[in-house]
């Protein structure tokens, strides 16, 4: 992946004018984010997109980062989807509620790939009501991780079994796998943790 002068003025002037942006540039941040790239690119099972829906879209770093020509940004929270705004088509509120017939992008057919990165974030009764409501034909790409010590992560997996099993891709994926990233310092044992994430790519 390259990135020329206006991209990175764009994400400088967000870091400059957002206190929190930096989180999105954490070195695991961005290795999670390459990884769904990478795979975007490479994986032969499956032609470069042309639209896209990301869900639990941050500052949009995903999606400028994927340069899918047709992209539209969903989150909760109105300061993420400000900022968004300027580059993409936003929605505001609850993933499971998104409407794919509304057709933000101005297309009339639906996405061709759905990205969530915020699977530990949401209920089991939110993610399933997403996940059915995915259209059919579409590709997905979830990821999630084991790391249950954050106070916001209530479907943390255990293993990768584990994160098959709740994100119904039990039998039906094209891509399933794990990377190791480092976390937050331990202060109190003065060594780093380690924690796993998760990557899955289907076809609905």
């Amino acid at each position: 992946m390259r990135f020329g002068e206006k991209q990175l003025t764009h994400w400088m002037e967000l870091v400059r004018t957002h206190d929190d942006a930096i989180e999105a540039f954490w070195p695991s941040q961005i290795k999670s984010k390459s990884w769904i790239a990478d795979k975007l690119e490479f994986q032969t099972y499956m032609d470069l997109p042309h639209s896209c829906v990301i869900f639990g879209c941050w500052y949009g770093v995903l999606a400028d980062m994927l340069k899918i020509p047709v992209t539209v940004c969903v989150d909760k929270e109105a300061k993420y989807l400000e900022w968004c705004a300027k580059s993409y088509p936003v929605w505001q509120g609850c993933l499971s509620d998104y409407d794919y017939n509304i057709h933000l992008d101005g297309s009339n057919s639906p996405p061709d790939v759905v990205i969530n990165t915020i699977t530990e974030h949401i209920s089991q009764e939110v993610y399933d009501k997403w996940f059915e409501k995915i259209p059919e034909g579409t590709y997905y790409i979830i990821q999630g991780n084991n790391d249950y010590s954050h106070k916001d992560h209530v479907r943390a997996c255990e293993d990768l079994n584990m994160f098959a099993s709740i994100n119904k891709m039990d039998h039906n994926f094209n891509y399933l796998d794990e990377v190791t990233y480092e976390g937050p310092w331990n202060m109190k044992e003065d060594k780093p943790t380690y924690y796993k994430r998760f990557m899955g790519i289907g076809k609905k």
